[in-house]
């Protein structure tokens, strides 16, 4: 499995992981990722002109985050505090193929009636994703840390919440043979 990460990890304790990807910092010994914080459409269309690598969209704006999706650049939708997204961007996300992340951090983050409110979002959230087979993964979201989790206690606590476990660990999974494998191109076409 893949964790995403807001800070350079150098991998001193194993945490159930194979990989990292890292967003926000330089990093050498993990993945690098590509972090773009937009509040219009215009402002996305121009830092994904200098975005590379594997690029994270994070709007709190439902329509940003649909415009995210159908931008050909963007690997994943980024989880924060205040992200919201619609109905069509699950279905959209799905026929693009982007992630979307899911990170145990904004559960931490948020304090009684607003963890409790995020709590039923996250109940609704992954109904649709179950319905619409929407391509998502479960990290920790540490930005520190202090804020790493093992793999199997985020599994644990999203499936309480009713995400389907095995499905998230078949898209991490898949995402880390895009990174590692060489053979791989795209599911059922590989070099022999």
């Amino acid at each position: 499995m893949i964790d995403f990460i807001r800070f350079d990890y150098s991998g001193d304790e194993d945490f159930g992981f194979k990989s990292y990807v890292v967003f926000g910092e330089e990093t050498e010994s993990n993945i690098q990722g590509c972090a773009i914080h937009a509040e219009s459409n215009k402002e996305l269309r121009e830092k994904l002109r200098r975005a590379r690598g594997f690029v994270g969209v994070a709007s709190e704006k439902p329509e940003v985050n649909r415009y995210a999706v159908m931008r050909k650049k963007v690997d994943v939708l980024l989880d924060f505090p205040g992200r919201r997204l619609d109905y069509p961007t699950f279905k959209l996300a799905r026929e693009k193929d982007v992630l979307i992340e899911v990170s145990l951090a904004t559960l931490m983050k948020l304090s009684r009636s607003r963890r409790v409110k995020h709590a039923e979002e996250l109940r609704v959230m992954f109904r649709v994703i179950n319905k619409f087979d929407t391509p998502f993964i479960l990290t920790s979201g540490a930005a520190d840390i202090y804020g790493m989790r093992r793999a199997s206690q985020i599994k644990d606590v999203f499936s309480y919440f009713g995400a389907n476990t095995e499905r998230a660990r078949y898209w991490s999974e898949r995402l880390y043979r895009r990174f590692f494998d060489d053979s791989y191109i795209m599911d059922g076409l590989e070099v022999i």
